[in-house]
């Protein structure tokens, strides 16, 4: 998080001066499912993002002092509120996730400016309450810190800032290009070579992607594209290489693990969905590698009367490549113990396979010979 240092004059809140009582929800999140807990008193110098740092620490030991300090007898829903926030954050740190800092009446808050002139800037509390007026005062028992926390998504900024792709350009240009040749494929789109209208000039530059690598050529009929020889073989090669990550990966998707990954399960129908974080480990783009399954299972399907209008819309990708980034994070040790156990179970399913084949063709053989 960044820090701040500069602490503006007046309303701070002293060392000395009591409890600070703190109310964070997540957008989306019901008021009455926010997370409320006392605090000892905090120094008015810190910053917000020092502050929220300190509630919402990246360390295990640290995290385990502040679940010590909710107050499960009032409501015993805390602990999983408070590992429901505490997610957004380690998302945020991981760099799956935008996080914007809100305070009452939706006013943004300064992660760098001290808390003391970060806490209820007016409007109603969260709880339909009114707020202090200044920003901090002590009511009651305790100072209040009320914030709202909006979390936003977008696998495209992920895949550049991770270093999958080089350009947000270049990785649009890959997927605009497929989504093309998908729909020109599958649902026999036709593709005018002339432009008509600005969503047509879009579609065609993203035509001229794949005309330049001879996938699509304007056909001699019509003043139309279709999808050349290269461009079939080239689905060809999608297909195998999208089924070759089920084969490989597709148990991944309902894995049920322990805490140390000791014992491992896969296909129960009661797993987590741990496909990223493998074709991650395995060293593979997770943009590439979801967008595709996505083809395959018949995703983009549901866009097909709006797809041409959204192709030139990054919200569109990201929406679609969300599973990148929305998902839960998991300790390398033991993606690599999880991983490890997959193979096992992959081995000894293709066991199971090959010996009923056996005795299947050894029943055959009898039948035939009786």
């Amino acid at each position: 998080m960044d820090k701040g240092s500069t602490v503006p004059d007046g309303n701070e809140l002293q060392p000395s001066e009591g409890e600070l009582r703190l109310q964070v929800s997540l957008s989306g999140m019901d008021i009455a499912d926010s997370l409320r807990i006392d605090l000892p008193h905090q120094s008015g110098d810190n910053s917000l993002s020092e502050f929220l740092e300190q509630v919402f620490p990246a360390d295990e030991t640290s995290q385990q002092q502040m679940s010590s300090m909710l107050d499960v007898r009032a409501n015993p829903d805390l602990p999983e509120i408070y590992d429901a926030i505490l997610a957004a954050f380690d998302e945020w740190r991981d760099g799956r996730c935008e996080l914007e800092f809100f305070g009452d009446g939706e006013l943004p808050l300064d992660l760098g400016a001290a808390v003391a002139t970060q806490v209820l800037q007016g409007g109603e509390g969260l709880d339909g309450g009114n707020p202090p007026d200044p920003p901090l005062r002590k009511g009651g028992f305790a100072w209040a810190l009320h914030l709202r926390i909006r979390r936003t998504y977008s696998a495209l900024a992920y895949a550049v800032q991770q270093g999958f792709w080089d350009s947000k350009s270049e990785l649009m240009g890959w997927l605009q290009s497929h989504t093309l040749l998908y729909f020109m494929d599958k649902h026999e789109c036709s593709i005018a070579s002339e432009p008509d209208g600005e969503a047509e000039e879009a579609l065609l530059s993203v035509a001229g992607l794949l005309q330049s690598g001879g996938l699509i050529a304007v056909s001699q009929e019509a003043p139309s594209f279709t999808i050349s020889t290269e461009g079939r073989r080239a689905i060809g090669r999608l297909l195998a290489e999208t089924e070759s990550y089920i084969d490989l990966y597709d148990h991944f998707k309902d894995t049920v693990f322990g805490e140390d990954a000791e014992t491992v399960e896969f296909d129960t129908g009661q797993g987590t969905d741990l496909r990223v974080p493998v074709f991650i480990s395995e060293g593979l783009d997770p943009i590439r590698t979801v967008f595709l399954l996505r083809m395959y299972d018949g995703t983009l399907d549901a866009f097909a009367s709006t797809w041409q209008d959204r192709i030139d819309d990054e919200s569109f990708f990201d929406s679609l490549l969300e599973p990148v980034v929305n998902r839960q994070g998991v300790d390398e040790a033991l993606i690599d113990r999880i991983i490890g156990a997959g193979y096992v179970y992959l081995e000894e399913r293709h066991q199971s396979a090959r010996e009923s084949a056996e005795r299947e063709e050894i029943i055959q053989r009898v039948r035939a010979e009786s």
